[in-house]
């Protein structure tokens, strides 16, 4: 995104197609320079040719407004139910034993999520 200088979105929002758009892909994020908010809509006419529009301040809520009803997901909620789930990324093992003498070997992950993998 640019704005004052170029600085990567802070959230990305993929919106429903309509009748005229698909590929719709509305960014929004805060200029490091200015600290006003952003947003940035691109969009894909079904002949080929892309449609870009960038508003910043006032108008940039107001255009988030206005397709809030259209959005499928956003990335950071994809990131989010990501790490919340199985382990994910680099796994290590962790053996536990109980007062019975069993041991359990779990995999767990460097975000706090652990899965039971077998029980001896």
């Amino acid at each position: 995104m640019r704005h004052c200088c170029q600085f990567k979105a802070d959230d990305i929002y993929y919106l429903n197609d309509t009748d005229l758009f698909s590929s719709r892909i509305l960014s929004v994020g805060f200029c490091p320079v200015c600290q006003k908010p952003v947003a940035e809509l691109i969009e894909w006419r079904f002949d080929g040719v892309m449609n870009k529009q960038s508003v910043s301040g006032i108008n940039a809520q107001n255009m988030l407004i206005q397709f809030q009803n259209d959005i499928v997901y956003s990335v950071r909620e994809l990131n989010y139910k990501k790490l919340k789930s199985k382990p994910y990324g680099w796994k290590y093992g962790l053996n536990r034993s109980d007062k019975n003498g069993r041991i359990r070997q779990y995999a767990c992950d460097f975000y706090g999520n652990k899965e039971l993998v077998k029980s001896i």
